[in-house]
């Protein structure tokens, strides 16, 4: 009875596991592609970190 009961909350639990890695990769997927329209609508060009574009301008 014991095994049975344990083999039913390790399935449940890998059940759970699963769903939750589904959930996280749909939520990525939809902040990802929110994320491309915010750029695509501002338009704005990336900036270097302030001492990355200390480097830059050392170098040129």
């Amino acid at each position: 009875m014991l095994k049975i009961v344990l083999i039913a909350a390790v399935i449940l639990s890998f059940a759970l596991l699963l769903f939750l890695l589904y959930q996280s990769q749909k939520m990525l997927r939809h902040v990802q592609a929110q994320q491309a329209l915010e750029n695509k609508q501002n338009g704005k060009a990336r900036q270097l970190h302030p001492k990355l574009q200390k480097n830059k301008e050392t170098q040129d």
